[in-house]
């Protein structure tokens, strides 16, 4: 490699690596079909509740807040799950079954929570017909942040981003449409010493930058 090339690509590296730390990704593939999800992921700074709303609904369906929402692993290559989309998006082991979507009384809702703050959520969708009802709502403690809904049919990723996000609601579609969810991915807020890290990379950036320019 040509050596006034290193100082440049090292310094983004580290920028770079500052950014991404610590990034997640929950696949839900190391659980078993049947399993209710709940705290399995805590050593990740992150526990999942049923029924994040309750009351009148606010969907299409015109439906109330499910009090039931179950919150089951399937086997997406199973009886029990199908018609998720060609390539699967969403697929192994999943959040939601077909069995357990037919016995909620409402819409759906489910609670994200972390920790300590991140700064960006995404999840994946599969199934999705009533799009625009396929919505994530972002929290920093009780304050709402903003939401997101689905814009299309089929396979969808909904994604937030936040200084502090401390929970996440999730609505996977409404009463008449089942809707499986996987790879839900968070990236905390980076510790002081990633900030620095990122810090010495742009740094050292800048350093090169002005030495090519004099």
């Amino acid at each position: 490699m040509h050596s006034s090339l290193r100082l440049p690509l090292a310094a983004l590296g580290l920028a770079l690596a500052g950014a991404s730390a610590q990034a997640e990704t929950i696949t839900f593939n190391d659980l078993v079909a049947g399993a209710t999800l709940s705290t399995q992921y805590a050593s990740l700074g992150i526990t999942f509740s049923p029924n994040a709303f309750s009351g009148p609904g606010s969907s299409a369906s015109g439906e109330p807040w499910a009090t039931n929402t179950h919150m089951l692993i399937a086997d997406s290559t199973g009886p029990d799950v199908g018609g998720l989309g060609t390539p699967e998006l969403v697929n192994g082991m999943v959040l939601r079954s077909y069995s357990g979507w037919l016995t909620e009384d409402g819409d759906a809702s489910f609670l994200v929570s972390f920790s300590t703050p991140i700064t960006s959520f995404s999840a994946d969708f599969g199934g999705v017909t009533e799009f625009a009802d396929v919505t994530i709502w972002a929290y920093d403690g009780s304050t709402l942040l903003g939401s997101v809904s689905g814009t299309a049919t089929g396979q969808i990723t909904l994604s937030f981003a936040a200084s502090s996000i401390t929970s996440v609601a999730v609505r996977p579609g409404n009463y008449f449409d089942y809707v499986a969810v996987d790879n839900i991915s968070f990236a905390p807020v980076p510790e002081p010493a990633t900030y620095a890290t990122m810090a010495l990379g742009l740094a050292g950036l800048l350093a090169w930058r002005r030495r090519q320019s004099r």
